[in-house]
């Protein structure tokens, strides 16, 4: 990528959003999480997704409740800048120059190539131009505790507790840490749309903004089901906010 110097010197205009905590409110009690595990267990131990064991051959052996963290950002990059051209234009064979803003452009005499074939030489003119172009991008990305990317879709979405901090002491025995800053999640989303492309000029203007910056709470009730059988064990999250089984 070749960068000119005057952009090197640029420097980039932030809005950063102050991050955010968010507690999700608990829409699932307890014994409509256990109904919910109740009436999939066997489907938790499926083979080739329809061989299933018996009822009664798996036991849901406790289902507890924890709060989830994730860290979710979004950003917007805007960028208002000059892009080096170079203009080739045909022109007649009788032509000996052409004048554009007072350049006087001296034609050149070219061959070329179509398939493989010869065509006849003509005249053309070159000349350097920039162009203005507008460029934006968009990154909204969530993260889950241990810093692992994860769909975002499959975050559910929530009321909210409208004092956060009082809810997580409430349950502070209940809540899991995160393993990572949530600060972090800044630098991949500047680094994922803050791109500037080559035979780039002068910067117009140029913004990174992130709109979205939060560490989000939310219920999660964990079912360990044990096989009688074969004694395997699955822990399976369900979600306190919607009742289905995750994947996070």
């Amino acid at each position: 990528m070749v960068v000119s110097a005057l952009a090197k010197e640029e420097k980039i205009e932030e809005r950063i959003q102050k991050r955010k905590l968010v507690v999700h409110k608990t829409a699932i009690d307890l014994e409509t999480a256990k109904n919910v595990v109740e009436k999939g267990k066997t489907g938790f131990f499926a083979k080739l997704g329809f061989l299933k064991p018996k009822h009664e051959e798996v036991e849901c052996e406790s289902l507890l409740l924890f709060y989830e963290p994730f860290v979710v950002a979004k950003a917007n990059y805007f960028l208002d800048y000059y892009e080096k051209k170079t203009y080739t234009i045909r022109i007649g064979d009788e032509v000996s120059e052409v004048i554009v803003f007072g350049q006087i452009l001296k034609p050149r005499v070219v061959k070329e190539r179509v398939k493989g074939i010869l065509k006849r030489a003509h005249a053309r003119v070159v000349f350097d131009a920039q162009e203005r172009v507008i460029h934006k991008a968009t990154v909204h990305i969530a993260m889950n505790r241990t810093g692992h990317e994860i769909d975002l879709t499959k975050l559910p979405s929530a009321p909210a507790e409208p004092e956060p901090e009082k809810a997580l002491k409430e349950c502070s025995g209940k809540v899991r840490k995160l393993r990572f800053s949530p600060d972090s999640i800044i630098d991949i989303v500047r680094k994922r749309t803050v791109r500037r492309p080559p035979d780039i000029g002068k910067i117009a203007k140029e913004v990174f903004e992130v709109t979205e910056h939060a560490v989000v709470y939310t219920p999660i009730y964990e079912a360990r089901c044990r096989h009688l059988k074969t004694g395997e064990i699955k822990i399976v999250p369900i979600s306190g906010v919607t009742s289905k089984m995750l994947s996070l």
